[in-house]
């Protein structure tokens, strides 16, 4: 079948008065197909191009069903379940073909690096109201994130008391195997009681816990929370990739599932800024030996509600700072 650059050809030099034997000799086709192209009434026809079906054809019923139900699962996520199911192409497809489906948000991004074992940032996330065993139940998750590996330890818990987020740190120094010199906080009331810009009241068990513990907690200025931004983008990339799309069956289960994800996922992985795995960089944070922490605490049955408690034995050997030390603000 003679194609369209050829009949083109074929007409242009028959219109310049070239013989048929003459148009043959020049395009290096057949007299008779310039035959042929010179009786056509029109250009021919291109063939429709059979493209082989895209490697993501399988899955689109998937991936769309998944962004109606969550909307701000990024590509990276979505990317992690398709290959699971079998998906062997390339995210920039993916990200071409969810892109109408998918709600984004970006922030500016400032970054501040600390020194090895220096410091500590955590947070709250405010997880809503949910049906657990049958309850309404307001639901947090704790995040710890160290600066200089980014390895982080996530719970969930059930509530805000001073009781359950010291509690939280405990576990936080034992997965990490030691403490951070300092850790940086907002303004929560369980941290700062009064934090302005020229002073400064701690939550009293928090400041015996860090004395305790020999950390100095360190507060962001006022309004300017995004100075803990290693947190912060953590508890979006936890809320993303680990809790946006799964379900469970309790609390035990949330936190068991989480516990897995963190040491699987999060702290394995290789982390965009560092260009290292959290777990590697972990062994060079020089965090202070935590020893063990069992003898120190005894959780205590609670009196009104299922968040853990605790009370001090004997006071760790670790290091006691003035009060003085912890009532500076963090410029």
């Amino acid at each position: 079948m003679i194609r369209l650059g050829e009949w083109v050809d074929i007409v242009s030099l028959h219109n310049q008065g070239l013989s048929i034997k003459a148009i043959a000799r020049r395009t290096g086709v057949s007299r008779n197909t310039v035959r042929a192209a010179l009786r056509r009434d029109g250009p021919p026809e291109r063939a429709p191009q059979s493209r082989p079906p895209s490697k993501l054809e399988p899955f689109k019923d998937y991936l769309v069903a998944r962004l109606t139900e969550f909307p701000e699962m990024s590509a990276a996520a979505l990317l992690d379940e398709v290959v699971a199911l079998g998906y062997t192409g390339a995210v920039s497809i993916l990200k071409d073909f969810t892109r109408p489906y998918r709600v984004r948000r970006r922030e500016p991004v400032v970054r501040f690096e600390t020194a090895p074992g220096l410091q500590a940032q955590v947070d709250f996330a405010d997880l809503g109201r949910h049906e657990i065993a049958g309850k309404e139940t307001d639901l947090f998750l704790f995040v710890m994130v160290l600066g200089f590996s980014r390895a982080m330890y996530v719970e969930a818990i059930t509530d805000c008391r001073s009781e359950t987020f010291l509690a939280c740190h405990v576990s936080a120094f034992r997965a990490f195997g030691g403490m951070p010199r300092e850790v940086l906080y907002d303004n929560a009331k369980v941290v700062a009681l009064v934090h302005t810009r020229t002073v400064v009241t701690f939550n009293a068990a928090l400041l015996d816990f860090a004395g305790r513990f020999g950390f100095r907690p360190r507060l962001c200025r006022p309004y300017r929370a995004k100075t803990k931004g290693k947190v912060e983008r953590a508890i979006r990339y936890v809320k993303d990739r680990c809790l946006t799309g799964r379900t469970f069956t309790d609390i035990d289960d949330m936190n068991a599932q989480i516990a897995l994800w963190v040491e699987t996922k999060a702290n394995a992985r290789v982390h965009a800024t560092t260009d290292e795995r959290p777990i590697d960089r972990l062994a060079r944070e020089g965090l202070v030996p935590f020893r063990e922490a069992m003898p120190w605490i005894t959780p205590t049955p609670p009196i009104s509600s299922d968040a853990p408690r605790f009370r001090f034995l004997t006071a760790p050997v670790v290091e006691i700072r003035s009060l003085s030390v912890y009532e500076e603000v963090c410029r």
